[in-house]
């Protein structure tokens, strides 16, 4: 997989956002989507997806 065009990447996206939900509504978990989002770290941008823990630091709760 060291060739990824546009279009591949675009799909890796996607199926990563797809991921993401199934994250979201507590189908699998925080470890599982983070190791996931690790392997295709280099293959597409990573900082638009977020766990749990970024959503409670966004709303201030220090004690997470």
């Amino acid at each position: 997989m060291n060739n990824i065009d546009h279009g591949q990447t675009e799909n890796i996206y996607a199926a990563l956002k797809l991921i993401e939900q199934l994250y979201t509504d507590g189908f699998i978990s925080e470890y599982m989507f983070l190791s996931i989002l690790d392997k295709y770290k280099f293959q597409v941008d990573i900082s638009s997806f977020k766990t749990k823990r970024d959503f409670t630091k966004e709303k201030g709760d220090v004690n997470s």
